[in-house]
């Protein structure tokens, strides 16, 4: 199951969502999510729910709230125990693996990126967390106040997570693409002085040295009217380097053009320059023929170094089939492929250099994330001690934080999908291949894999082909498209 709490409070299973009842009864489990695994006392529950005058049946209300969600909770599991409530004494707690909650995944994240010291991961990584955002906390359940009572802190971390992220691109070079959204933020919220001092170097480094200097008097106006105070020695110091035009503030040099970084949520990519020179998946005439029947016929395309490219069909266009191929698990009937400059007959070795998610990936689930991430990095070379460090590091990046002491046999669909999308990294591959990655997910659980696909991609180099059926999925991420049908390429397509 996966339970959203950042902007309206909804649970799903799969694709299905789970009807949590009126109002109220969904800010019982707003409460109780926030509270993960903690013991809520039914009186705080009382308390939150009416804050002035709670009525004499308050207490009946909240256990008929908690019987009806835990009803709703145990049909829609049907028995695999993802999450359930339990009492002790006067009191309920939500028994779940805080991770299918996003706003304990929002935090686990962002812990990952601060322990990142590459600003592309880093930047990635904080955009992928605040993509989990759709509006206030607790939005269509609760009224201001209690939201501030209940969600203290969490709108201060996700300001602090979006000026982290600003600052790493910033370091990357990317003034001119994140210039018009600091701007935006500061009208929102002219008092965070290190929003102020991020858009004077945006503005400094898009050559607007006057509106730069601009921004710095109207936020000290600002501050000494309304506040009576003046700014920090970061605005002013700023302030005295650009008048100075000190070559300290200059933007660094960027090796390559960097790719357009669309604020907000990686929805859609769009390419403003030619990727990389460098071939990396090379396929000539690839064909696989099951007795009279040809599953793929005459395949032939190329991709480039960060790419990610969409096999598009229906069932039995070919996908599959073309996947298994490149990852050496089928010999071709004839044809040759390339993948990272290593021939495709040398199988040992494209295995080294390619990760695989197949569809409807089988993990065991008597092991828990890390042990089964560390079983696979030790299977490619690494120590033991290597293999814990590498496992812990991918459980972060996918967006698992520390949940990896939990056995898999807990994790949601979403969960074992970020899990499996660990483990076709964990021989740091060349190009990743993805058959079918949101299958079975519900739509927010789509959107959170493929935009960690996206932002993987995008931060790592990686070339990436991504088997789907969903027109939407290419769309979204997806930098090219080749079209199959009943085994052959009918269209390939570039996507702007």
């Amino acid at each position: 199951m996966e339970f959203q709490l950042l902007g309206a409070v909804e649970a799903w299973e799969q694709k299905s969502q789970l009807d949590l009842g009126p109002r109220k009864q969904r800010f019982t489990f707003a409460v109780l999510a926030l509270h993960a695994n903690q013991l809520v006392p039914v009186d705080r529950l009382v308390d939150l729910t009416w804050p002035a005058r709670p009525p004499r049946t308050a207490h009946h209300a909240i256990h008929v709230s908690v019987s009806r969600l835990r009803r709703a909770i145990a049909d829609a599991g049907a028995g695999r125990c993802d999450a359930d409530i339990i009492t002790r004494g006067s009191a309920y707690m939500l028994k779940v693996n805080p991770l299918s909650i996003d706003v304990h995944r929002f935090r686990a994240v962002v812990r990952g990126a601060r322990e990142e010291t590459d600003d592309t991961v880093k930047a990635s990584l904080l955009r992928h967390a605040l993509s989990m955002w759709h509006g206030p906390p607790l939005a269509d359940v609760t009224t201001p106040d209690a939201a501030a009572v209940l969600c203290h802190g969490l709108e201060e971390a996700r300001l602090a997570a979006l000026e982290e992220c600003l600052d790493a691109e910033l370091r990357l070079g990317r003034h001119a693409s994140v210039v018009d959204e600091l701007t935006d933020l500061v009208a929102e919220h002219p008092y965070r002085q290190r929003l102020q001092a991020l858009l004077m170097l945006a503005l400094y480094r898009c050559g607007r040295v006057t509106d730069a200097l601009d921004a710095y008097r109207a936020a000290r106006a600002r501050l000494a009217d309304e506040q009576a105070l003046e700014p920090e020695s970061r605005l002013s110091d700023l302030q005295r380097a650009i008048l100075c035009a000190d070559p300290a503030l200059d933007a660094p040099l960027v090796r390559s053009p960097s790719r357009t970084q669309l604020p907000h949520e990686i929805w859609s990519f769009v390419r403003t320059e030619p990727f990389s020179e460098d071939v990396v998946v090379d396929v000539r005439d690839l064909s696989k023929c099951y007795g009279a029947t040809w599953a793929v016929n005459g395949l032939t395309f190329t991709a480039r170094k960060g790419e990610v490219l969409g096999l598009l069909g229906p069932n039995g266009a070919g996908k599959t089939t073309t996947l298994r191929m490149l990852s050496t698990v089928v010999a071709p009937t004839r044809g040759q492929f390339c993948v990272a400059g290593v021939p495709g007959t040398r199988h040992n070795d494209v295995r080294k250099v390619v990760g695989v998610l197949p569809e409807n990936a089988g993990c065991p689930g008597h092991q828990t994330g890390l042990e089964f991430l560390a079983y696979h990095a030790r299977l490619f070379g690494h120590s033991r001690g290597e293999a814990r460090d590498r496992a812990a590091r991918l459980f972060a990046l996918v967006g698992l934080g520390d949940g990896g002491g939990a056995r898999i046999a807990t994790y949601s669909r979403g969960m074992r999908q970020r899990l499996g999308l660990a483990r076709a990294l964990v021989n740091d591959p060349a190009v990743v291949l993805l058959d079918e990655p949101t299958i079975g997910l519900d739509p927010p659980g789509q959107r959170d894999v493929l935009t960690l696909i996206r932002t993987i991609a995008e931060a790592r180099g990686l070339t990436v082909l991504l088997a789907t059926h969903a027109v939407p999925e290419v769309e979204r991420i997806c930098t090219g498209v080749l079209i199959l049908e009943r085994g052959r390429l009918v269209s390939n397509q570039v996507m702007t």
